[in-house]
């Protein structure tokens, strides 16, 4: 990346010009040392079977695919200018544990993966990113047979901490919604999906909206004190909002504190990304039981029902379920709280993905459907 397009890459983030090219320095900097470091993957420490995935594409499903196979495959890649994208999406550890560069790999590998866009029609498992036409185009309404990569968390969370989640059973019942994420404007409040654009508003919208229908019911964590005062626990609705575009590392809640807070809620607001409906808050709530409020119902599959999530398609039946939220009785959430944690395990975990994925080579089926965030949005229109 040159200086012109590192720059490009800052724009939200509204930083001085000195302080743009002290970050491009670091950042040259840093390319150096993985370059240097990425000649030291010449050895395997397992008997693992390997996955070709090529030149790395800088694809966001990485984290989750290495995760869902690591315990039973090595990934090899090659050893070209992208081999640095890789090392920076999965980590120093999981690089050295769990990648090698094909270069080194000396016997036939039977498994290759196409990382595309471009579907390859060779021996090669394509990953198919056109992830929402499966979903709106009537063509592909069956899609029992069709080989299907859950979206995931968060895709950082899966290098290091998703092992360490902590899940409890039962909820805070006081604390009923919860919301924590970006609100800068300049990104979240771009969002159009023309598709649905009366069901999928921008989350600046969403918020704006909630904050004054809700104002008395929200409590709003500005910094880590926050949560250790008394009104902290008097209020039902708690958003933690961040209206700067800055690492998620730099966040008020780290992810596991975040992590924590959505463990402990009856339910999580979903709203939309910055290009897409679908967001990474969503799997992170059903992997700790919160029960999602949202509009994506039919954006995962099998689709979300109402025994495991509250569903809005416009601004005014968002407001009826947060009110409904607020009111549902105890057995109730925790009756939908099992159902969303029986769905998340069934559907959205990489153990079942690794399953499934080890059927689906017994076929020989030839194609994952899987969401490449910003990627798959590119591709959909």
């Amino acid at each position: 990346m040159n200086f012109k397009e590192f720059n490009t890459s800052l724009k939200y983030k509204k930083y001085k010009r000195s302080k743009i090219i002290i970050r491009f320095i670091e950042y040259k900097l840093k390319n150096l040392l993985i370059d240097f470091l990425i000649n030291f993957n010449v050895i395997r420490f397992n008997s693992k079977k390997i996955i070709d995935i090529g030149s790395f594409k800088d694809n966001s499903y990485i984290n989750f695919f290495l995760y869902s196979l690591k315990d039973d495959y090595t990934l090899a890649y090659k050893n070209d200018e992208n081999a640095k994208k890789l090392f920076k999406r999965i980590g120093l550890l999981n690089f050295f544990k769990n990648t090698i560069s094909n270069t080194f790999v000396k016997e036939k590998v039977n498994i290759k993966i196409n990382m595309g866009p471009i579907l390859d029609n060779t021996d090669s498992i394509n990953m198919d990113t056109n992830y929402f036409k499966y979903f709106y185009d009537e063509t592909y309404k069956n899609l029992n047979n069709k080989l299907i990569m859950p979206y995931y968390m968060y895709p950082r969370i899966y290098n290091s901490l998703y092992k360490n989640i902590n899940i409890i059973k039962k909820p805070n019942f006081n604390l009923r919604v919860f919301f924590s994420g970006s609100v800068v404007s300049e990104g979240y409040g771009n969002f159009k999906w023309k598709k649905e654009p009366e069901k999928f508003l921008n989350r600046i919208n969403i918020i704006n909206k909630l904050l004054k229908e809700f104002k008395n019911e929200i409590y709003l964590i500005n910094s880590k004190t926050d949560m250790k005062t008394n009104k902290f626990l008097n209020k039902k609705i708690v958003f933690c909002l961040h209206n700067k575009m800055i690492k998620k590392t730099s966040y008020i809640l780290n992810f596991k504190e975040n992590l924590n807070l959505l463990s402990n809620s009856c339910f999580n607001l979903n709203c939309p990304g910055v290009v897409m409906p679908l967001c990474h808050h969503l799997i992170e709530g059903m992997k700790v039981g919160s029960i999602p409020i949202t509009n994506c119902e039919r954006l995962l599959y099998p689709n979300l029902s109402n025994k495991n999530s509250l569903q809005y398609s416009n601004i005014n039946e968002l407001i009826v379920k947060i009110n409904e939220a607020l009111n549902i009785p105890n057995d109730q959430i925790l009756d939908m709280r099992s159902e969303v944690f029986k769905y998340y395990n069934s559907y959205l975990s990489p153990a079942k993905f690794k399953s499934n994925f080890q059927k689906a080579l017994n076929n020989k089926e030839k194609n994952i459907i899987c969401c490449d965030d910003h990627r798959s949005v590119e591709n959909f229109n």
